[in-house]
């Protein structure tokens, strides 16, 4: 393996024509004692690269002609996060601290670190993270306060944030906003995990730089950095799950030299049918995925460019009403109905970096997604494509003593959506998008910012139903950010958005196979204006860290799918309707870390969620698929220096606040737990969720409608082994 990798190296630095460059010395110290802090891990998010100080504490950076945002990490101690003057040698200081490591939040109107960062972004880590729960990516995501999942069995899964999904939610991968027929609820993601390193999470219409139409939120998946200079890394993953019999193995190369830098990334799954609570299997929720990723990535004085491609292939089974049809055996094979979807996403970002530290983001990308939907005799029903075209541009520009900074761009999109099956759900459609945005920031006092911007958006929508409708609006963000002392944070922000209706909720007509209902659009409907309050208190000392953060979203025309009470073609029958409506709730939690116990931690949320809507007659009603309370309590505890070991209780409330039509849901309470390994070269770990087999319906399960449970126990074995 060592003469194998030494041929590649070798390979590729000949391929490449190496630039003779100075080189200046950083010294990574600790602030108190001025100890040499040895093996601090330093990462360059502008361009995605990386590095580690040496023994002595020390990491070089190229001399170019102008700085870099650099941030350093180091177990024990605060993260720092600082513009560097590549130019000349200098200290950076660490101060100690005894809870987990921050990191720098780069969906942001500007990169900071998270817990200073005025928009409210949660970030979840999905490299090597074995307490997130459940097989879809969208499951995984759970783990964050407010995010709930709506459900079709163990591999379908869309992400909710508090109470809105689909359109509502800006999905962001490779840089550019994932198209991908995102008004179903009964098809995935779209996105695998392999080849991203976290998620970055806004909860609300809060920023105004990732589209107006982001009424529920955004989540931003940061792709995987590349290696540190002059090294090639390398890794292989493989995991079991019990319940399912699923397999999922990954391969990464990564390759770098001080400018050019290559990522691979390949990925195969494949589950059999699920087993619920009462040891019942369901019949044809089996799949598979298979997906490559790659990157190519150029750093260089002035400018750094990355070019990206990914592939992913989706293959479910569609379960019905007869699921539990035990004459079906667990094979591999899908069986009608069953989707078939393919989404080839290809991307460039391009930075500058211009005088006075003023830098410039290009994004453009294709995204071609293919969805076949397969009727219960095997006949290809339904056989769309929708090609997406998009760009964007961002300018940040520090002026008057860096206190204040400007944010301006634009996003432009044309997307182009063409049916070839038999059935048409809707009509072939063309879309046009395009939106420009300024956000001002002033920081102030101790760590503490303002920040205020304004968004123009117009959207053109033209259907070969002799539809064309024009939709034009603004949105607005405020918010702030205090550190009102070394204990309390408060973070406060009002923020408004809108969204077009689709042509899904506009101009449907049909039996949708992959919903099992038959669906009526609304072409009267008109936009969503949304207007959002959202206020965050933190308080954090030596041991313990609490939150608080309350909410209230108002939706003007809220549109939504209401059940008829009838049956069309033998399906149940859905028509959209729009009304006024309001969200609100809060999510509130602890971290408990007492020192000098430093092995252990204690973790624990609740989220809330209500909705209402008011109709033409002024009554009010619940809201269909509100998720239901939940109170997560998590101990961590390391016992051993490479061992860690965690126990996890998850209580659903009943969920009883439900719609006409909608039938309520009772409480359940699941445990989980997993022992964990890790080590330079090999991480393992072993878990099992629903350790009691619990049978509970989720409330955001659709199986829920078909009278299905949800997964049983299953008991999760992961390795990875690092080159």
């Amino acid at each position: 393996m060592n003469i194998m990798k030494k041929i590649l190296f070798s390979t590729f630095l000949n391929m490449l024509i190496f630039s003779a460059v100075a080189q200046h010395r950083i010294r990574v110290l600790d602030s108190r004692t001025h100890d040499v802090l040895s093996f601090a891990s330093v990462y360059f998010p502008d361009t995605k690269t990386g590095t580690m100080t040496d023994s002595s504490g020390i990491f070089t950076v190229n001399s170019d002609s102008r700085t870099l945002l650099t941030q350093v990490s180091c177990i024990g101690y605060k993260t720092l996060l600082q513009t560097l003057d590549t130019r000349r040698d200098t200290v950076l200081w660490l101060e100690a601290s005894h809870f987990d490591l921050q990191e720098v939040v780069v969906s942001g109107s500007s990169s900071r670190l998270q817990g200073e960062n005025v928009m409210n972004v949660e970030r979840l880590n999905l490299i090597n993270n074995p307490e997130q729960q459940g097989i879809s990516l969208a499951e995984k995501l759970t783990l964050t306060p407010g995010v709930s999942n709506r459900s079709s069995g163990v591999g379908i899964g869309k992400p909710i944030i508090r109470g809105l999904g689909g359109n509502r939610i800006a999905v962001f991968a490779q840089g550019v906003k994932l198209e991908n027929q995102q008004w179903g609820d009964e098809h995935g993601l779209g996105l695998d995990e392999n080849g991203f390193e976290q998620v970055e999470i806004i909860k609300g219409p809060a920023s105004l730089l990732y589209g107006g139409d982001a009424l529920g939120g955004v989540l931003y998946f940061n792709d995987a950095r590349f290696a540190a200079d002059n090294r090639l890394d390398a890794s292989l993953h493989s995991g079991f799950d019990a319940n399912t019999l699923g397999l999922r193995n990954a391969a990464t190369m990564k390759l770098s030299n001080n400018r050019l830098h290559t990522n691979i990334f390949g990925a195969y799954t494949t589950h059999t049918d699920y087993t619920d609570g009462n040891n019942n299997t369901v019949a044809n929720s089996r799949f598979n995925t298979t997906n490559f990723k790659t990157a190519l990535g150029y750093t260089g004085n002035k400018f750094n460019i990355s070019l990206r491609y990914s592939m992913l292939r989706e293959k479910y089974g569609l379960s019905d009403e007869d699921a539990y049809d035990i004459s079906i055996d667990r094979r591999r094979t899908i069986l009608a109905p069953c989707q078939d979807l393919t989404t080839h996403i290809t991307s460039v970002e391009t930075g500058l970096y211009l005088n006075k530290g003023s830098k410039l983001k290009i994004d453009a990308g294709y995204t071609f997604n293919n969805r076949k939907e397969y009727d219960m005799h095997g006949d290809l029903a339904l056989n769309m494509s929708l090609e997406t075209v998009s760009a964007g541009g961002r300018w940040y520009s520090p002026f008057w003593h860096k206190r204040w900074s400007l944010i301006a761009g634009w996003q432009g999109m044309s997307q182009t959506n063409r049916n070839h099956g038999d059935e048409q759900l809707i009509p072939d459609a063309e879309t046009i998008d395009c939106g420009l945005f300024a956000v001002f920031e002033w920081h102030f006092g101790n760590n503490s910012c303002w920040q205020s911007g304004l968004r123009i958006d117009g959207q053109l929508l033209e259907a070969d139903s002799d539809f064309e409708e024009t939709y034009f609006s603004n949105s607005f963000s405020t918010g702030i950010y205090l550190q009102l002392s070394k204990q309390f944070s408060l973070r406060a922000n009002l923020s408004s958005g809108f969204r077009a209706p689709n042509m899904f909720e506009l101009l449907s007509e049909g039996v949708h196979e992959g919903a099992y209902r038959y669906e009526t659009g609304n072409p009267d409907l008109k936009t969503e204006n949304a207007y959002q309050y959202d206020i965050s208190v933190r308080y954090t000392n030596e041991h313990v860290e609490l939150f608080f953060n309350p909410y209230i979203n108002y939706i003007k025309r809220f549109i939504y799918l209401q059940r008829s009470g009838s049956y069309k073609l033998g399906v149940p029958a859905y028509y959209y309707v729009q009304t006024d409506a309001g969200l609100w709730g809060s999510e509130a939690g602890f971290h408990f870390h007492p020192h000098p116990l430093d092995w252990l931690h204690l973790n624990g949320s609740y989220e809330s969620v209500y909705g209402k809507s008011i109709d033409s007659q002024d009554r009010v009603r619940y809201l269909p698929l509100m998720p239901s309370h939940k109170l997560k309590i998590t101990l961590r505890t390391a016992i051993a220096r490479h061992f860690s070991l965690w126990l996890q209780n998850q209580y659903s409330f009943a969920q009883k606040r439900v719609a006409e039509y909608e039938s309520a849901t009772s409480d359940y309470d699941l445990v989980n737990a997993g022992i964990s390994f890790s080590s330079k070269h090999i991480s393992m770990s072993l878990s099992s969720s629903n350790i009691f087999n619990t049978a509970y319906m989720d409330h955001l399960s659709r199986f829920r409608e078909m009278g299905i449970f949800n997964m049983g126990r299953n008991v999760k074995f992961q390795i990875e082994l690092t080159l």
